[in-house]
């Protein structure tokens, strides 16, 4: 892996360490919280999107070999930085893994359990296969998961709070954007296009970052002088980090949006600090579809 991809994917993982009231501090306890790995866009990106479905072989919504790849990866990452700490082999008594009831998700969860345990001598069930079935827990299908899948569950307040916010940026964005937009509209095929179609049309760079790029119209590559001369995708990314960005922003909305998970790993860190912890871990691991951490 090179710095710049784990910079990149580091950057999706919350880690919190508790540590002993000894002099050397001894670990004593981890949590870990990451979100899923590359994935194929939700749905076409535009109507006139030259990809379509059939482009992805797992289709919409999965996770991608890059996916795959960046979350074995990270695994390998935590093998390295917690070796000491966690035995080189699976024990159910040490770590606890969880996903949100998504593919994607569970994809990720399973994929880091590969780069994190590789199975070797005796736990190798397979010859010349490294990879052993760890269980993975997750949610009923459909029911409400505040933990690590908070979006998925309705609070008007923070609805509010965030279209309010996202209204005052589109009418700053559609004006200063007037003649791109318009442009797009004509190009994409997405009729009266406006600031908040930016997220779909974003998924284009799915398609780059997985090779897509032999059909791609010149469009996507323009240069705008009107703009400081940057291209399209520059300036779509550069939008749906705006967009993106408005989800979370102030104290209020992060206590709405996580306050729930917050509160779960402190209470956690207390009980393991006063012994009281029913079924103790060593490690809580955590694979999310929680986007505020890679916007």
């Amino acid at each position: 892996m090179t710095s710049r991809s784990l910079a990149s994917l580091l950057a999706v993982v919350f880690i919190y360490g508790l540590f002993s009231t000894t002099d050397a501090r001894d670990l004593v306890f981890v949590q870990a919280l990451w979100r899923h790995g590359d994935r194929a866009p939700l749905s076409m990106p535009y109507p006139n999107d030259p990809y379509n479905e059939t482009a992805w072989i797992r289709g919409w919504k999965q996770l991608t070999n890059i996916g795959m790849q960046q979350l074995s990866e990270l695994g390998t990452y935590f093998r390295k930085k917690y070796g000491f700490f966690i035995s080189s082999q699976y024990i159910p008594s040490e770590v606890y893994i969880r996903a949100s009831d998504s593919d994607r998700s569970l994809t990720s969860a399973q994929s880091f359990l590969f780069g994190f345990y590789p199975a070797a001598g005796a736990f190798q069930w397979q010859t010349n296969n490294p990879w052993q079935p760890i269980p993975i827990h997750a949610t009923t299908p459909d029911e409400p998961d505040l933990l690590i899948k908070p979006t998925a569950t309705k609070c008007e307040k923070y609805d509010d709070e965030v279209q309010k916010e996202d209204e005052a940026q589109a009418v700053v964005y559609n004006a200063k954007y007037a003649e791109m937009f318009q442009f797009l509209g004509n190009a994409t095929g997405i009729a009266n296009f406006s600031y908040p179609n930016v997220n779909k049309v974003y998924d284009i760079q799915r398609e780059l970052n997985n090779g897509m790029t032999a059909k791609q119209p010149a469009w996507v590559f323009k240069n705008w002088t009107q703009y400081d001369n940057r291209s399209t995708m520059d300036i779509i990314t550069e939008l749906r980090t705006y967009r993106m960005i408005t989800q979370f922003n102030s104290t209020e909305k992060a206590k709405m949006i996580a306050g729930y998970l917050l509160n779960n790993w402190i209470q956690n860190a207390n009980q393991v600090a006063n012994g009281t912890m029913t079924s103790p871990k060593k490690m809580l691991l955590y694979s999310s579809v929680f986007f505020y951490f890679n916007y």
